[in-house]
């Protein structure tokens, strides 16, 4: 392809306002701050990428304050004017200017995927190679739902969740996961405990091997690839791990260590799409299961997560529920919505959904443009 020039980028703070309080162990989140960034070529073709950091640190390192900083200090007018090949390209010296900021440098990367597609005349899913039109999904409930998870949990088997994510804490892990499961009546059941277990937990975590998990995500600390490895190597339930996934390097040690049989990606946190599809490479190699994780993305990040999740491999169900699930109003014109369990994957140009740019400038908090 012909070399293509950033001219103009855009960032936007909004304030999205989120359905439901979702509880996990590291916290709770009700009201997000999201930022949306997008670019410009000469030709006046544009794309979206949206940043994924949360309002403060604890699931990732970095914030929504600390990125809006990266992006406007530093990685956005080092940017601005830059001449590429292909997003690759892009993201290859995005790899040096956001190494430390991966999650900031995403937006820009995956804006730029965005504009590429576009000006193509493509999907981003046709671009990145994608190969199927509808993406199986899940259903996540947070903590703090003892009173209501047989209810919540046969209410997503009803509307049809091709899976059941349901967070869980050592103390009470094992009835949580139990209820569950009688409620699923067949739908298979996740327990994620967000790393929320210490290797003196094992007797925990054996009593939920025993249940007929479909996988146990993240039950250790990120760093402890050593005691994941030892844990699946005694359990017959698959171990599966999200935010040790959290570089291509990091993938790499899982894959090295045997660490676990299955594997979130998620885009947004590995700094882009081509991070993110060599991590996707080196974990099928492997022989590991897949799927897209969540970060609560707006419409915008999920039609870039649905994209990605069309390639072969990804053989698990997604993070990636209708946008009626997240929010009281999102950023798309059109919802992403789900049928019999499955979402399809955006077949316009770029990725497939436009913003509702109205709505978007109402619910700006703040506003930044590199012309």
């Amino acid at each position: 392809m012909n070399h293509v020039r950033i001219k103009r980028i855009e960032m936007l703070q909004v304030a999205m306002s989120s359905r439901r309080p979702l509880v996990a162990a590291h916290g709770t989140i009700e009201e997000r701050p999201v930022i949306l960034v997008r670019i410009w070529d000469a030709d006046g073709v544009y794309g979206w990428g949206e940043c994924v950091a949360f309002p403060a640190a604890g699931y990732v390192g970095e914030t929504v304050d600390s990125a809006w900083r990266a992006l406007q200090g530093g990685i956005i007018p080092a940017l601005h004017n830059r001449r590429f090949e292909s997003p690759d390209e892009l993201a290859d010296y995005l790899s040096g200017a956001a190494a430390r900021t991966p999650i900031a440098g995403a937006a820009v990367e995956m804006a730029a995927w965005d504009m590429v597609a576009r000006r193509q005349g493509r999907s981003l899913s046709n671009l990145l190679g994608g190969t199927r039109n509808n993406i199986a999904t899940g259903k996540t409930i947070g903590l703090g739902h003892a009173g209501t998870l047989a209810t919540d949990v046969a209410e997503a088997r009803r509307a049809g969740y091709q899976r059941i994510k349901i967070k869980v804490e050592p103390r009470t892990a094992l009835s949580t996961a139990a209820a569950a499961i009688r409620a699923a009546d067949g739908v298979p059941i996740v327990a994620d405990a967000n790393g929320s277990f210490s290797v003196d937990d094992i007797g925990p975590l054996r009593e939920l091997d025993a249940l007929g998990l479909a996988w146990i995500e993240q039950p250790f600390p990120p760093g402890l690839l050593g005691a994941s490895a030892d844990l699946q190597d005694s359990m017959s339930t698959p171990i599966a791990l999200d935010e040790s996934a959290s570089s291509r390097n990091s993938v790499r040690r899982i894959v090295d260590m045997h660490a676990a049989r299955a594997l979130s990606i998620k885009p947004g946190r590995l700094g882009g799409h081509s991070e993110a599809r060599a991590a996707y490479k080196l974990a099928r190699n492997a022989g590991l299961s897949l799927w897209i994780g969540g970060m609560l993305e707006t419409g915008v990040g999920r039609a870039h997560n649905l994209a990605l999740a069309s390639l072969p491999g990804f053989d698990l169900p997604g993070d990636m529920g209708p946008s009626t699930e997240y929010w009281n109003r999102d950023l798309i014109t059109a919802p992403i919505e789900m049928v019999a369990g499955h979402i399809g994957v955006p077949i316009g140009y770029g990725i497939g959904v436009e913003v509702d740019t109205e709505y978007l400038l109402a619910a700006t908090q703040r506003r930044h443009v590199v012309r």
